[in-house]
């Protein structure tokens, strides 16, 4: 049988054995626990600064592309998006469609000529996406109606115009709606409620009567109208600056024409 003296070392041993053990586990658990904290904050982290990346993305573009379309006031003029002076002498009706090639190349004929006019012109987009170019274009018009109601004017302009350079035309659209009307200045959360509204389908199917009551059968197609007198002429295809021009000059020779008398019937 071990003496006293022979079992002290062995406890002693197997006491530091047991806790060189505890020791070892500790450190394993805590290390474990700090990798699965990192593990769970990290990501977390990580969203946050691409966030705060695509936040201060979004702010940059905003301005820079709201400062291209300065002419456009944000006051409302009875729903109308109206780009230059509310009370310009002339106003180009463009019926337009987001996801037409030909609408594309015309979009900056009407932007320059109003920059240009001194207040005498004005611009007032109309709907008409066209059937071949759907579920895109009424898509577009709709998404452009949406950043007007929470973005203003300016912002819907922006829009149309970005629109323009980011989709591939034809039906083709754009990957990210969304971030479009956040670069423009609407709120993420309203953008996405209004888009599933729908609210505005048949705003966007009214002016596309419109259009159609006026003599409009494809895109673009301007109606040029002298406001003083309310007489118009209609302009159809991307046509240059030159032939909207001839337009205006034809309705101030209008003004200048005797009315024609009333017709009186003949008594019987």
């Amino acid at each position: 049988m071990p003496s006293s003296k022979n079992r002290l070392p062995l406890t002693v041993g197997l006491s530091a054995l047991f806790a060189v053990a505890a020791l070892g586990a500790s450190v394993m658990y805590t290390e474990h626990a700090i990798n699965q904290a990192i593990a769970e904050q990290l990501p977390a982290g990580v969203a946050a600064a691409l966030d705060a990346k695509e936040q201060a993305e979004v702010a940059a573009a905003k301005l820079q592309i709201l400062s291209q379309w300065s002419a456009a006031s944000d006051i409302e003029v009875k729903g109308r998006n109206i780009y230059g002076k509310a009370d310009a002498e002339f106003t180009l009706v463009e019926f337009s469609d987001l996801e037409c090639p030909f609408c594309k190349r015309f979009h900056d004929t009407p932007k320059s000529l109003v920059e240009q006019a001194g207040g005498k012109i004005n611009w007032e987009w109309q709907h008409y996406p066209l059937q071949f170019h759907n579920p895109t274009a009424a898509k577009a018009a709709h998404a452009a109606e949406c950043v007007s109601e929470i973005a203003g004017n300016q912002a819907f302009w922006a829009f149309t115009g970005q629109w323009f350079e980011r989709s591939a035309m034809n039906g083709q659209g754009i990957d990210d709606i969304g971030r479009l009307a956040r670069e423009v200045g609407a709120d993420s959360q309203t953008f996405d409620a209004c888009m599933a509204s729908g609210k505005y389908k048949q705003k966007i199917q009214d002016q596309m009567d419109r259009g159609t009551a006026m003599g409009v059968t494809g895109t673009p197609a301007t109606v040029v109208v002298d406001n003083t007198n309310g007489q118009k002429i209609l302009v159809k295809g991307a046509q240059p600056a030159k032939a909207l021009l001839q337009a205006i000059g034809q309705l101030v020779e209008q003004r200048n024409q005797p009315a024609s008398p009333p017709i009186q019937e003949k008594a019987e």
